[in-house]
């Protein structure tokens, strides 16, 4: 009985997991990296219906996305061909450092008409205190490597 239950425990928890990260705006772009800037945002008082606008009608967003998947492809094909992939790595850096240029000029222009910064200002404390605070729980349940990197 008791295993059943956890096993049910497991599914259900899982699940609202995946349903809180789909439902994440940020993963709406698959970028789970900006989820904290669409938090940030959200707490600068700019609505969901100014985010996704701003994304939208920026006209070099689309451009610099189907770049970045081509030359994701070219490259993925060439490792994968044991080929000497230099250019296509090098064309994939410079395509992802153009989406990555855009996506923070579409941000950048949002947090400067926001209403209420000083609040995402908060928030982003906020954020960077509980990611210091998962750290150190990290470190005091796994210890640290020699150089203090927990992915060992």
């Amino acid at each position: 009985m008791i295993r059943k239950k956890s096993v049910y425990s497991m599914v259900v928890g899982l699940s609202l997991v995946g349903v809180v990260a789909a439902s994440a705006p940020g993963w709406a772009f698959g970028h789970r990296r900006e989820t904290n800037m669409w938090l940030l945002a959200r707490a600068a008082g700019l609505s969901r219906d100014q985010i996704v606008a701003a994304f939208r009608n920026d006209p070099n967003l689309k451009t610099d996305i189907t770049n970045a998947h081509k030359a994701r492809q070219a490259m993925v094909s060439c490792i994968v061909s044991a080929g000497s992939c230099t250019n296509q790595i090098s064309t994939y850096a410079n395509a992802q450092q153009a989406l990555t240029q855009e996506r923070m000029n579409i941000w950048q222009g949002l947090f400067k008409d926001a209403p209420n910064p000083k609040q995402a200002a908060t928030v982003l404390g906020e954020l960077q205190q509980l990611q210091s605070q998962r750290r150190q729980i990290y470190q005091q349940v796994i210890g640290s490597g020699s150089n203090g990197d927990l992915s060992k």
